[in-house]
């Protein structure tokens, strides 16, 4: 049978041959990140040292070129052939919340910039699967703790379309941790597109008062509190949301190197949240922030992509942190310009977001290795 050693850990796994790398994993309760296990968002990176594995079936963005060069897989894409030998990504700074299914309710509705929702949610119940019901939810539950996150991470959120059925979509966490834990509410940035399955029930079917079902967090790009260095958040769109969860509780925790923000933004009419970065920076001497504005960037603001921004500020990423959120094109891009110049992956913090897989990619792999 094939041996799995990870000698940070002292380990050595037997697995069955052409069985999914994150399934031996998880069955012995290593310490490695997961969420959509369909090789979409990126948690499960590890190191490969030694040996091979049957890679496939995952987005690119995932698992950008650069990375892949380093010796950087994705366990739950990832087949074994035969004895390896892993090293895992971030484990000192690993942090693991169990998931929850919560039932949750619109407390409101607020527009932040055309077609861009502040959707705030307080938490009243929980709920489970029901048996051979498909999506229906089971029966529900007390709240028996408070639902705690990091900063940075994302949920699962349902909600019925006109035809009353279950509608999901994931969604990264706009509130600090604190706002959750002790005031059992959470928010959520979210841009309405026409035809969006989800988004487009905004105003419609999602009010005030609407129930929700939620299920989370899940995700890698959180906040590492351990880390001794520059942090640097970069959003474009609605990625602020998540970016401002980082800094803030990067600030409350009392960071004291340098945190810096990038909010990117198609049309200065599209821009939100900059009254909130302003009393940031008069609150923390550390903390400054940048609104770009890619297309007719008016006189006196800064014009152009968020990610040339970055660049062309920050010649030294040594020691540096980089957490990015938003549209996968720029997600890309600027992680495969970090690693390009010499930044590490362990450094390089996105959950990268996509439509739905199709059918197709989703049936390259059995069961086990998604969800």
């Amino acid at each position: 049978m094939p041996i799995i050693s990870i000698p940070a850990l002292g380990l050595r796994l037997q697995a069955n041959a052409d069985e999914n790398l994150l399934k031996v994993l998880r069955r012995h309760r290593v310490p490695i990140g997961w969420s959509c296990k369909r090789g979409e968002c990126g948690s499960c990176k590890c190191v490969l040292e030694r040996g091979e594995v049957d890679l496939r079936g995952y987005q690119p963005g995932a698992l950008p070129g650069a990375q892949r060069e380093q010796g950087i897989i994705l366990a739950c894409s990832s087949r074994i052939v035969g004895d390896v030998q892993l090293a895992l990504v971030d484990t000192d700074d690993y942090i693991e919340h169990p998931v929850r299914r919560l039932r949750c309710r619109v407390l409101w509705l607020r527009e932040l910039a055309p077609e861009v929702f502040a959707l705030r949610l307080g938490i009243v119940g929980t709920w489970a699967h029901a048996q051979g019901q498909g999506d229906e939810p089971g029966a529900d539950g007390e709240v028996d703790a408070p639902f705690v996150f990091s900063a940075g991470q994302y949920a699962h959120l349902k909600a019925r379309d006109a035809d009353g059925a279950w509608i999901g979509r994931d969604f990264s966490m706009a509130g600090t941790p604190v706002e959750a834990e002790y005031d059992g509410e959470l928010e959520f940035h979210i841009r309405r597109t026409t035809g969006g399955a989800f988004s487009g029930l905004l105003g419609g079917t999602i009010v005030a008062g609407t129930e929700l079902l939620l299920e989370g967090p899940m995700g890698r790009a959180y906040f590492r509190p351990r880390h001794e260095g520059p942090l640097y958040a970069v959003a474009a769109g609605t990625g602020l949301g998540p970016m401002l969860s980082v800094v803030q509780t990067a600030l409350d925790n009392g960071k004291t190197d340098p945190v810096v923000l990038y909010a990117g933004f198609r049309h200065v009419s599209e821009a939100y949240g900059v009254e909130l970065m302003e009393q940031l920076a008069k609150r923390h001497a550390n903390f400054r922030a940048h609104v770009v504005v890619e297309f007719d960037a008016p006189g006196g603001a800064r014009g152009g992509r968020v990610g040339d921004a970055l660049f062309a500020d920050v010649a030294d990423f040594r020691d540096a942190k980089v957490y990015l959120a938003g549209s996968p094109a720029m997600v890309e891009a600027v992680s495969a310009e970090l690693l390009a110049r010499g930044l590490a992956a362990r450094d390089v913090h996105a959950d990268a977001f996509y439509a739905p897989a199709p059918r197709a990619v989703a049936e390259q792999q059995p069961d086990e290795a998604q969800g």
